[in-house]
């Protein structure tokens, strides 16, 4: 009796005990990660203004990223007075007798230092867009095509430059070619121009004259880039599609008789023209052997 009565004893201090003791849970006293703050409403805005130049200029291609980065380096750093002009212009006495050749590069890069002016970067928007269609298009398959344009239209506009000595700088006109080339590829597509006007591409090198003519009042640039563009793009695109007189064609047909064959469908070309000659010498053999 008494050995129960112990039992039930213990037994209810056991539980009373189990009671008493505070277990704590599983998560207690571990903070929950706290979310990263967000940026302010002014460092929000400063972030979605510059987003939306620097994915573009991280997407363009590298001559078109590096030609417009360098025009408006040289831009900003003419209109600060940090360089000096002189010192960048084309001279062929400076080139030919003192050696700065880096002035054949570097007179393509000044294309005017307004910067507070609307037209100066309508001009570098038009240049920007050009250069990029043309470099991930047009030539995107055929770089050496594009270094080849880039080359020969350079060297005609240090051709033609010499009838016009006053003018040191070929930015203005090296656009005009991009724009030139772009519209001449593109001329049936449509455009918005400003913002406000649809035109075809045909038609951009036009505005883009009577725009530059608004602002500096010559467009003596414009008609220089125009005729070095027209003149490269008419020897590497037209003068290889231009279709022979018939009575030419004839003529040069009829001086090679494999190819005759081929422009008439009844020969085979090469191959069966040497069969005819190689028969015709075994029928001759022959005969000469019954002979």
């Amino acid at each position: 009796m008494h050995t129960r009565r112990a039992s039930l004893w213990l037994l209810a201090l056991a539980v009373r005990g189990s009671h008493a003791i505070d277990v704590p849970d599983v998560g207690e006293g571990l903070t929950p990660a706290q979310p990263s703050p967000k940026p302010g409403g002014l460092l929000r805005g400063v972030q979605n203004a510059l987003y939306p130049p620097i994915k573009l200029f991280r997407e363009a291609p590298p001559i078109t990223r590096s030609w417009v980065s360098g025009s408006i380096a040289v831009a900003i750093a003419s209109s600060q007075r940090w360089v000096d002009l002189r010192s960048l212009c084309f001279r062929e006495r400076a080139v030919l007798h003192e050696g700065e050749w880096w002035r054949l590069l570097t007179n393509f890069f000044f294309m005017g230092d307004a910067l507070k002016s609307i037209f100066f970067w309508v001009q570098m928007y038009h240049f920007w867009e050009c250069l990029k269609v043309l470099e991930l298009v047009k030539y995107r398959w055929e770089p050496s095509d594009f270094i080849k344009m880039i080359t020969c239209s350079a060297a005609l506009l240090l051709a033609l430059k010499q009838f016009f000595p006053n003018m040191i700088f070929l930015g203005s006109p090296m656009v005009m070619v991009f724009i030139y080339i772009y519209a001449r590829t593109y001329e049936v597509q449509a455009m918005n121009f400003l913002g406000f006007f649809q035109i075809q591409c045909g038609w951009l090198p036009f505005t883009q004259m009577i725009q530059d003519g608004l602002q500096a009042g010559d467009i003596t640039p414009n008609l220089l880039g125009l005729l070095a563009a027209h003149t490269y793009f008419y020897f590497s695109e037209v003068a290889s599609r231009v279709l022979l007189p018939s009575s030419l064609s004839v003529l040069l047909n009829s001086e090679d008789p494999a190819r005759t064959d081929v422009d008439n469908g009844t020969g085979g070309g090469i191959e069966d023209a040497r069969e005819n000659e190689d028969d015709k010498e075994e029928t001759k053999a022959v005969d000469e052997t019954k002979d």
